[in-house]
């Protein structure tokens, strides 16, 4: 018989119960302390408890391996690249993270209001840009309290939702009234009803984040499960519990996979809705098999789109490369060429002179020089003159289409 959720089986006239006994029976079963208020119509049956749990079956086994797999491929491709394109590239997979989990929650953020927030203290999304960029840095938080997660959604939201004072924190740490979800007018989920139950409820889940007899996927996927149900905050939870799972996956991973999950739930975006709402109903009995089955799933897209991406950009590199050489420039004007190149190939961002001078170790007066001798032959071309930036000439950029 083919493994279904229980809300299925029910509708087929099975007998949930006695199914329900089995897969919580089954010694591969994992059962959690964590436990959840089933929902209807958006609304919590505080009445019913359940345990959450999930079943390991075959697809979950086999999407473990392949996600490992892919990130050892990521992180061959990756480490094969010169350290300028490595580092443009996740700077561009960071700032595309940042905008797709904005986009997700319907907040819209360009790539130019990104870039700008990297520089400035005060931009509106100049928190959350600094958290993404602890991840890029290797900075990975370990969380061991609830005031922990309320230092963090600080530090993120600061100069963005808490501006707004209907966001205000107004319990001890979290909210202390209860919020809901709404598709339109229908409600579909409501969070923890009070700031006790909030922070009893992350109590749990930190203890559970730090139990270590748990594999690490299924462990980021429950973790990012549950922080969604429990919502502590009125607004920002999504997001939030995206990036405390883009630390876990980079963490225990690598960087770029950690920066893709976003991008591949916005790709998914009703699918990862419906895995959320779903895990929460009444006559699934708390399952977490399929949300974890599915989780894994979109992680396995988001690698596969940056192995694709890694691929394509490496080969033009490779490619570019083997071109500079032919040209048989001076050194210093080949290092310029390759470095301009690397920009132009993974970032939509150009590069100033002042940051190409620290690269090659030039003065700007020389520099000036050899950009000056590149430009006459159309291998370099001027953006703006205020800053100076200058990017690769129609020459390359003809050899990269």
């Amino acid at each position: 018989m083919i493994y279904q959720d229980l809300k299925t089986l029910y509708y087929k006239k099975y007998n949930i119960e006695e199914e329900l006994n089995k897969r919580l029976e089954n010694p591969c079963t994992l059962k959690t302390e964590l436990v959840i208020s089933p929902i209807i119509k958006g609304e919590k049956l505080s009445n019913e408890k359940y345990n959450l749990f999930y079943l390991p079956i075959n697809n979950i086994l086999l999407s473990e391996e392949r996600i490992f797999s892919n990130s050892k491929k990521i992180t061959d491709i990756f480490t094969q690249l010169p350290y300028i394109a490595q580092n443009k590239c996740i700077n561009e997979v960071m700032i595309n993270e940042i905008i797709k989990t904005n986009k997700i929650e319907g907040v819209v953020s360009t790539k130019k209001d990104i870039s700008e927030s990297m520089n400035t203290k005060k931009a509106r999304f100049s928190g959350i840009v600094n958290k993404y960029k602890e991840i890029t840095e290797g900075n990975l938080e370990k969380i061991n309290s609830v005031e922990e997660i309320r230092k963090i959604y600080d530090d993120i939201f600061k100069e963005d939702i808490l501006k707004n004072p209907e966001n205000e924190l107004d319990g001890k740490l979290f909210r202390k009234n209860p919020v809901y979800i709404q598709d339109g007018i229908k409600k579909i989920h409501s969070g923890a009803l009070s700031e006790d139950t909030i922070i009893s409820q992350l109590n749990d889940l930190i203890q559970f984040m730090n139990f270590n007899n748990v594999n690490c996927l299924i462990k980021a996927c429950i973790t990012h499960y549950y922080f969604e149900y429990i919502h502590p905050f009125y607004d920002g939870n999504g997001r939030f519990g995206r990036f405390l799972f883009s630390i876990y996956l980079a963490r225990k991973l690598d960087i770029l996979t950690g920066l893709s999950l976003s991008y591949a739930i916005f790709l998914n975006k009703e699918k990862y809705l419906k895995l959320l709402l779903e895990t929460s109903e009444s006559k699934n009995c708390g399952e977490l098999t399929f949300f974890i089955e599915g989780m894994l799933e979109i992680i396995i897209q988001g690698q596969e789109n940056i192995i694709g991406m890694l691929d394509k950009k490496r080969l033009k590199l490779e490619y570019a490369l083997n071109y500079i050489e032919e040209l048989k420039l001076s050194t210093e004007e080949s290092d310029i060429l390759f470095i301009l190149t690397q920009n132009y190939i993974f970032s939509s961002s150009p590069l100033k002179d002042s940051e190409l001078c620290s690269y090659i170790n030039l003065s700007p007066y020389k520099l000036k020089g050899y950009i000056k001798k590149l430009s006459e032959n159309s291998f370099v071309e001027t953006i703006s003159k205020r800053p100076l930036i200058h990017t690769i000439g129609e020459k390359l950029k003809k050899v990269l289409e």
